[in-house]
């Protein structure tokens, strides 16, 4: 007899932890998520029939439990949606968002599952009272095998400041590094799968690594810091970073310490049978939360004078080539009087940079990243007169402090720097996303935002619909941008390409263009005074149509720009935000051709890599019956020799016309299309 009821106990247990599936597809039924339930949560992704990621695992070990483990859906129920989001900025100026949702009841935790045509997406919801405590989360792309080809943002450390080179790579040689941050790209079936995340409050970024010991590929994350400190001052490398910056000295034995009941963060995975399609995405801006703040007409984007690419150096100029108040009101006059609606001022202002060497004393050193040294009211550099005279110009300023300032004194700062008049702040050296860096992101940006301040977050991960939520973090660098240009030649025409089929994907960035030293192959040289770029003058002046930069940086010296006042002009009064845009063509790496539209004015960028491209522009792609004025600036015959040779041309096109352009290597091409009747130049 006890035989007998052991054998049903058995029965019974096995019975109740066997899967049931679950499906939900998309609006046009081409992509397919499941979910089996049983002893832990199964996710998988098909498209158009074939199976880009299987059997996944997903579950979230907690103190309240094991979410995932021994699961048995209580019930479950689909629902659809069609609808808008009315955006603040970025590449359209509404973005649909048409859905159908699975939502999977296991008890005190839900499943979210949800379908586009152009992704599918999962999150976790919780309803436990107080707070719990996350031990870690569990994605297990256990289909990912060592030698599929994966596109990884990789680095060696959980601390970085997330600007790296998109590597392709086996899966397998993912153990050569510690994780890669988002966005991960997996080739399977002719396609390519982007994952991503969105929501990303109160909770660390997510990393996929090939841990050791593991025998997949998971996600990461960093665990929650207990104490933090410094390395100190170290003279022979990196030594501002060093002082200015909290490193984690000690974490916790868990990733997130939060509310018992919340909506955790979307894991999404974006479904592109060509390239193009990755280029033109808005997953993340779709799942991200709503706006926490109803009033954002104060708001206000554009083009800025930047000083720091060029350590102030400029010609023709009757003052110190140094960063002093003289210094600012030129650029400020620069800015005006191109129609440049801001100016950045970075390093530097609050002691002065005559002692900024390898060689410094200490003592100098000391003041520099002392954060009571940018809240003492006695800046180096006027800044309040500075801003008092971009005012007087109808220029708004923004300027540059080290994290650490208003992690110590947020209110403080920003009440300072708001009384100054200063618009807005680049805050720099963050190099985390656990949580404590998540909340410090959400709590300065909130903050900002009652004092009607925008923040361009620098030394920072990609902002994963933040954007969306806080409309006032205008920018998050997280890209290996222009800046880099200075100390490397790592950023080449090719991977320039690559970024707004990658990191534009997460949202903006500040990518710092607008270098007018243009290099062709094999000809860059390292400079810190008088940084040079690799690819043409047309390849740069694409960047102003191509990338997603609300506040968008025009780096080089002033000087430099009024001996060519047309390309100025195009690059001052680009639009940075868009009411339309259309992916055009393009191949991850190799070239891409982007068309937007602002009001009733269009604009296309395209760039190649070193192999060059010779493209062909049907207007009727995206333009409108009737005449239009074309403003062309493209490659010259010679730019293969002489990467600054660019060609303007003017010419009345219509939708009819097809544009024969040739990029050259490392080439591109910038067009503005007018209405006729509105053409003023």
């Amino acid at each position: 007899m006890k035989k007998l009821t052991l054998l049903l106990s058995v029965l019974l247990s096995a019975t109740s932890l066997m899967s049931a599936e679950y499906e939900v597809k998309s609006p046009d039924g081409k992509l397919s998520a499941k979910v089996a339930d049983g002893a832990i949560l199964k996710f998988s992704v098909s498209a158009d029939g074939k199976k880009m990621l299987e059997d996944c695992a997903i579950s979230m070990s907690t103190d309240k439990g094991e979410l995932g483990s021994n699961a048995v859906v209580k019930s479950s129920k689909q629902t659809s949606n069609v609808g808008y989001i009315d955006t603040v900025y970025g590449m359209r100026n509404r973005v649909s968002d048409n859905f159908n949702q699975l939502e999977l009841d296991f008890g005190k935790y839900t499943l979210f599952v949800r379908a586009y045509d152009d992704a599918v997406a999962y999150r976790f919801a919780t309803r436990f009272d107080g707070e719990m405590i996350v031990k870690n989360e569990l994605l297990d792309l256990s289909s990912i095998k060592a030698d599929d080809k994966v596109i990884a943002h990789a680095s060696k450390t959980m601390k970085t400041s997330f600007e790296r080179l998109f590597l392709r790579i086996p899966a397998s040689d993912l153990k050569k590094y510690d994780n890669a941050s988002l966005p991960f790209l997996l080739e399977k079936e002719g396609m390519k799968v982007a994952i991503v995340e969105s929501a990303w409050l109160d909770y660390p970024g997510m990393r996929i690594a090939w841990q050791k010991g593991d025998s997949n590929i998971k996600a990461k994350f960093a665990k929650t810091p207990k104490k933090l400190g410094f390395k100190g001052l170290d003279e022979k490398a990196y030594f501002v970073e060093k002082g200015g910056m909290y490193l984690v000295k000690e974490t916790q034995d868990y990733i997130a310490k939060t509310k018992g009941s919340r909506a955790f963060p979307w894991r999404a995975f974006i479904v592109a049978r060509n390239d193009i399609e990755l280029a033109d995405n808005d997953t993340v801006f779709r799942l991200a939360e709503p706006q926490k703040f109803a009033d954002t007409s104060w708001i206000k984007i554009g083009t800025s004078v930047w000083d720091w690419w060029v350590n102030w150096n400029t010609e023709n100029v009757d003052i110190p080539l140094s960063f002093n108040l003289d210094m600012c009101k030129y650029y400020i006059d620069f800015a005006a009087e191109n129609n440049i609606p801001f100016v950045t001022f970075d390093a530097g202002w609050h002691v002065g940079r005559d002692h900024f060497t390898t060689k410094n004393n200490k003592e100098f050193l000391i003041n520099y990243v002392k954060p009571e040294n940018f809240i003492n009211g006695k800046p180096r550099v006027d800044i309040p007169e500075a801003v008092r005279y971009a005012n007087s110009k109808g220029v708004k300023v923004i300027i540059w402090i080290f994290s650490r300032v208003v992690f110590d004194y947020p209110e403080q700062a920003l009440d300072l720097f708001k009384s100054w008049g200063v618009y807005g702040l680049k805050i720099d050296f963050n190099d985390r996303d656990d949580q404590w860096m998540i909340n410090h992101f959400e709590n300065i940006t909130r903050l900002a935002a009652e004092r009607k301040m925008v923040i361009d977050w620098h030394g920072c991960p990609a902002p994963a619909g933040f954007q969306r939520t806080y409309p006032n973090a205008v920018n998050f660098e997280g890209v290996y941008g222009g800046e880099v240009n200075k100390w490397s030649k790592a950023i080449t025409p090719s991977h320039n390409v690559d970024l707004v089929f990658t990191r534009m994907l997460l949202g903006s960035m500040d990518y710092t263009s607008g270098g007018m030293r243009n290099k062709t192959i094999g000809n860059w040289t390292k400079s810190n005074d008088f940084p040079n770029v690799q690819g043409t003058r047309a390849h740069m002046l694409s960047h102003y149509v191509l990338f997603n930069e609300p506040l968008k940086m025009i780096s080089d010296m002033p000087s430099e720009y009024r001996k060519v006042p047309e390309q100025l002009k195009f690059m001052a009064e680009v639009p940075t935000s868009w009411d339309e845009t259309k992916a055009l063509d393009g191949k991850m790496g190799e070239y891409v051709v982007i068309a937007r539209r602002k009001g009733d004015v269009w604009y296309v960028g395209g760039m190649c890599d070193w192999g060059g491209k010779k493209f062909k522009l049907d207007l009727s792609k995206f333009l409108p019956k009737g005449k239009f004025k074309a403003e062309i600036f493209q490659d010259g015959m010679n730019s293969n020799k002489i990467a600054t040779d660019c060609k303007r041309i003017v010419k009345e096109v219509s939708s009819k016309d097809v544009l024969d352009i040739e990029m050259k290597k490392g080439g591109g091409f910038a067009i503005k299309l007018v209405p006729v009747n509105n053409w003023i130049w």
